[in-house]
């Protein structure tokens, strides 16, 4: 039925253009009336891999190498890609829901889904390609393009084998109410890695090892598909035959095995006894879970109001969707320049070819103070819910002032966030200097709390999950980060300057800690006005 399949085609696509992607669900703040175009946005971060996957012309010593190297990163990134946008689109049970109980015919069905997968594969596809046909133009003849743009479609074959393959493989060891969830720590995983890797991969190709690696070298490399799809380009066209073989052939395996078995259990998606079993299981592990971090909230907490919001706190982060999904990436991308940093500043190889310790006081203070803007990640989002209106519990609750939640909620953010960090931090300052270096960790992260309590209570006087994730204010928003960076960096400048001088930093701790004292005081004491005001 044409028409039937036009319209239904043409709403799924819709859709599309209004359901974020990967980087538009991180987006600290969306316009209230939703997201439009998201089209193009797909598109811009394709044809951005696509530039970084020329990186892999820069490595190694002959053409099978490039184009090796070449078709791996693109197999993994689009492969990537799929499973985080498309996800949302092949995982809804409201597509079987809406279009199954009205009169659409299966073929119609069957093939508006087909033409979706295809477009959507187009749009991500074409622009990720485009980058290598416009440098192999250039730099090769239009032979090695054509034969380029088949392997990239029989490679483009493969990955949609390797998703299935995944996604039956996961459905089929986890319940499927769980794989949305897998997905989206899939999803974080992905961003933080293509920031990672935009860090990384530029200053890889320096290195002279690389740029003398041949994939020949190694004889197992022929038995990978990445090799398949490079020697159609590079060698002899029977190559050619044996990828097409292999990628129709997996084709094959989807239509003929995995799909009807991925339909089958996409359609227990809908149902809540699944849902009911997965809680069930998952009774023993919450329980576990409850005990620690009782005991974490009775070590950090007074009072049994503190300790419900340290409680609420922890576990909304922890289990919150939207929470993880807009928080998580940030502070991948901080972790990444973390690694980064240390691995510039505190170890060299040295000419002998040991491994070394070296470093400055700016670069131990930076590593201190960098973990600070975590925290700012997380207490920026920690208000913002789509549920938020459930938040009546607190308005509700027999809790004469809001201030020992407020309180419970900044102590649960930093044992969260911060401790974990402020752990290997102090590891690696013992690792480099010894014990001597200790006080000056204590002013650090004595700093980090009292940063902490000052930015909740001038800015950020919210109760948790009390607000809808699109209240926001660019002006506002700006202004608050100015204030970050002010605060964060008068305090590393101030604690560089006396960091050489013993005496001044252990009274620095004192007061620093005296100051703690009385700000988180002051926190406990936050009236129902000022939240209201705030």
């Amino acid at each position: 039925n044409r028409a039937q399949l036009a319209l239904i085609l043409r709403y799924k696509l819709i859709m599309d253009d209004r359901r974020p992607n990967t980087f538009q669900q991180t987006q600290v703040n969306r316009k209230k009336e939703g997201v439009s175009r998201a089209t193009y946005g797909t598109m811009l971060i394709a044809l951005f891999m696509g530039l970084l996957n020329l990186i892999a012309f820069a490595m190694g010593a002959d053409d099978i190498t490039y184009f090796t190297v070449y078709f791996s990163f693109f197999l993994f990134l689009l492969s990537a890609t799929l499973i985080s946008d498309f996800t949302s689109v092949l995982i809804d049970p409201r597509d079987t829901q809406i279009l199954l109980p009205k009169p659409v015919n299966d073929r119609t069905f069957l093939l508006a889904r087909i033409l979706h997968i295809m477009v959507h594969m187009f749009r991500v596809i074409v622009p990720m390609l485009l980058p290598a046909i416009v440098y192999l133009a250039i730099d090769y003849n239009f032979a090695v393009v054509t034969k380029f743009l088949i392997s990239a479609a029989l490679a483009s074959l493969m990955a949609i084998f390797f998703i299935n393959a995944l996604y039956l493989l996961i459905i089929r060891v986890t319940t499927p109410e769980r794989f949305k969830s897998i997905i989206a720590w899939f999803q974080i995983g992905f961003m933080i890695l293509i920031y990672g890797a935009y860090q990384v991969m530029p200053r890889a190709t320096a290195m002279e090892n690389l740029q003398q690696f041949t994939v020949l070298d190694y004889s197992y490399v022929r038995f990978l598909p990445p090799y398949w799809f490079a020697a159609s380009v590079v060698h002899a066209w029977w190559w050619l035959l044996v990828s097409s073989i292999a990628s129709l052939l997996s084709v094959w395996v989807v239509v003929r095995y995995l799909a009807p078995r991925f339909n089958q259990k996409l359609a227990m998606l809908g149902g809540s006894s699944e849902t009911l079993v997965s809680q069930k299981k998952s009774m023993g592990t919450l329980a576990s879970e409850t005990g620690y971090v009782k005991r974490l909230a009775g070590i950090l907490t007074s009072g049994t109001v503190e300790r419900a919001g340290f409680l609420f706190t922890w576990k909304w982060a922890l289990r919150n969707r939207g929470f993880r999904m807009r928080v998580y990436p940030a502070i991948g991308y901080i972790l990444v320049w973390f690694v980064i940093s240390i691995y510039r500043n505190v170890f060299q190889l040295g000419e002998s070819g040991e491994t070394g310790l070296k470093g400055s006081a700016a670069g131990l203070l930076g590593l201190i103070y960098l973990s600070c803007f975590i925290f700012i990640s997380a207490i920026q989002q920690i208000s913002q819910a789509d549920e938020y209106k459930a938040s009546w519990i607190f308005y509700s609750a027999p809790v004469a002032a809001p201030g020992p939640i407020l309180l419970g909620m900044l102590k649960a953010l930093l044992a969260q966030f911060i401790l974990p960090l402020a752990i290997v931090v102090m590891g690696l300052g013992f690792a480099w200097q010894g014990w001597v270096v200790l006080p000056n960790l204590l002013l650090g992260f004595s700093n980090i709390l009292l940063i902490s309590g000052l930015l909740l209570l001038i800015n950020y006087k919210k109760l948790p999950a009390s607000l809808p994730s699109n209240k926001a204010d660019g002006t506002g928003n700006f202004l608050r980060g100015l204030l970050m960076l002010v605060f964060n960096g008068g305090f590393g400048v101030a604690h560089y300057f006396v960091y050489g001088f013993p005496i001044v930093v252990l009274i620095s701790v004192l007061l620093s800690g005296a100051a703690v004292w009385l700000v988180y005081q002051r926190i406990a004491r936050i009236s129902w006005v000022e939240v209201a005001t705030n």
